[in-house]
């Protein structure tokens, strides 16, 4: 059974793309992934994640979607 090494790469929940439609956002998505497997990555899951935490004296919260990739070690 191998055994693998896992990297998580944060990326925005809405890409603001002017003008340029969805094609903009599907290709930073796509330049994200392919730099990884560049690298020897694999994507293995796309997750939704929510922090929260205290700024400026209030509760507030981030979403983002979160790439994870393994490689083997």
């Amino acid at each position: 059974m191998a055994n693998f090494t896992y990297k998580c790469i944060p990326v925005p929940t809405v890409i603001n793309t002017g003008s340029t439609g969805h094609e903009q956002a599907v290709s930073t998505y796509q330049g994200i992934i392919n730099n990884a497997a560049d690298g020897g990555w694999e994507l293995v899951n796309i997750d939704t994640v929510t922090s929260a935490g205290i700024f400026n004296r209030k509760m507030e919260s981030v979403t983002f979607k979160l790439l994870v990739f393994k490689k083997p070690i």
